[in-house]
């Protein structure tokens, strides 16, 4: 009997350790997923509200003074690369699975790409000043002001399939929206 004492605290003390290395590691994945979720959130929300506004001002480009204005914002832009966070956290096989519907990994991190390419084509007229080829795009910019507008929010985030749902077919809008 007096082997059994001393083996049963024992067992108790073993059992309760194993059972709280799992919740403790449990916790820390918990922190990481929403730590990787919000520095993802913010990031993808500050990239489509900077190239939003970029579109807005742009569309609203009447004078050299504002495109010079403009040209600076996407300098600003471009400088900090938009497409590395979610490509970073999206193509890397322990985040993607954390972050937002994997059918809209690829199209996310084609919206950051298009997104830059875009801007980095409209640069020669930003360069030159040509105010008039910039107000013949006002349509479109302010197209693309509106589209992007409808696509900053947290369904991308949502484990509702109709908010999910929304989404995809707004963010294929923008997708083809934006010229090549």
């Amino acid at each position: 009997m007096k082997k059994w004492s001393a083996v049963i605290p024992f067992l108790s003390l073993l059992l309760v350790s194993c059972t709280a290395i799992p919740a403790e590691s449990l916790q820390v994945h918990i922190q990481y997923q929403a730590t990787l979720t919000d520095v993802f959130n913010h990031h993808y929300s500050v990239q489509v509200y900077q190239f939003e506004q970029i579109m807005k001002e742009l569309s609203e480009a009447k004078d050299k003074e504002q495109v010079a204005y403009v040209a600076g914002m996407i300098e600003s832009y471009r400088i900090q690369n938009p497409a590395f966070t979610p490509a970073i956290i999206l193509t890397n096989e322990e985040t993607k699975q954390i972050l937002a519907d994997i059918e809209l990994q690829e199209q996310v991190v084609t919206l950051f790409q298009k997104k830059k390419a875009y801007l980095n084509n409209l640069q020669p007229l930003l360069e030159h000043r040509d105010l008039t080829q910039i107000q013949n795009k006002h349509e479109e910019f302010a197209k693309l002001h509106a589209l992007t507008g409808r696509i900053n929010d947290n369904r991308l985030f949502s484990r509702d399939p109709s908010k999910i749902d929304s989404y995809k077919k707004e963010l294929a809008v923008l997708l083809q929206a934006i010229p090549e």
